[in-house]
């Protein structure tokens, strides 16, 4: 079952598409943008929160708006409780060599190589697919702020999942007090990041009242798609 190009992927879901990259670098608020933008299409999406790493931002913690959307959501099975254990939900690997056009899975993983251990755990179900691997970069992280840092945690994820990257997306952001000026500042290290890795480059995020003047900055210079964003993963304070 072949993946749609990567042309396609903003806008319509590929049968088995997975986020990895550094902590804090916005992948579950992208994995649920990218749910929220497909789900007109692929009806039939289901998400894996692989994230047994990091108990504070979890696609797990969305789950009334994926319910209320029908969302099959699969991921720790004591996320939303007040316990906090690296478990998995059954089901996950049927639902990985499931993965279809017809029923496409989204994949969001735990941070850096640690995070990516539980991605290795179903590495076998996920071979037998051709699988989007993507790496989300965010050059505001001070770990990955350079294109050989990020491309160093790349590899690494690699390795420990066992899995190959196929696409990176530029995230780059400050939350709220992200500006056109600061991501487009940083398009240079990700297209350093896409021509080091010999990776395309999918397309570059901002929230969506700012994407009109990203277009407008990116302009005839690079052939780059801007997916606009909102905030889906909000801290307790922002609530």
């Amino acid at each position: 079952m072949s993946t749609l190009g990567l042309d396609s992927f903003i806008d319509q879901a590929p049968a088995l598409s997975i986020i990895t990259g550094h902590y804090g670098v916005g992948k579950t608020n992208l994995a649920l943008n990218l749910v929220k933008r497909w789900l007109p299409k692929s009806p039939n999406l289901r998400l894996i929160d692989l994230d047994i790493v990091n108990p504070y931002f979890r696609s797990s913690d969305s789950i009334e708006w994926l319910t209320a959307n029908s969302v099959g959501l699969l991921g720790p099975s004591l996320a939303g409780t007040t316990l906090d254990a690296p478990a998995l939900a059954h089901g996950i690997d049927e639902a990985l060599r499931q993965a279809s056009t017809d029923y496409p899975v989204l994949v969001d993983v735990g941070g850096d190589p640690d995070g990516a251990r539980a991605l290795a755990r179903y590495s076998a179900s996920i071979l037998t697919h051709d699988y989007l691997l993507v790496y989300v970069a965010n050059f505001n992280r001070p770990e990955v702020a350079t294109p050989q840092s990020a491309l160093e945690l790349m590899r690494a994820i690699e390795a420990q999942s066992k899995l190959q990257t196929k696409a990176i997306i530029g995230n780059t952001h400050l939350k709220q007090l992200t500006t056109v000026e600061q991501v487009s500042s940083t398009l240079p290290a990700l297209l350093e990041l896409s021509e080091l890795s010999g990776l395309p480059l999918i397309c570059v995020t901002i929230s969506e009242e700012l994407a009109l003047g990203l277009e407008a900055a990116i302009g005839g210079q690079h052939s780059l798609q801007v997916l606009p964003m909102v905030q889906m993963v909000k801290t307790p304070w922002e609530e």
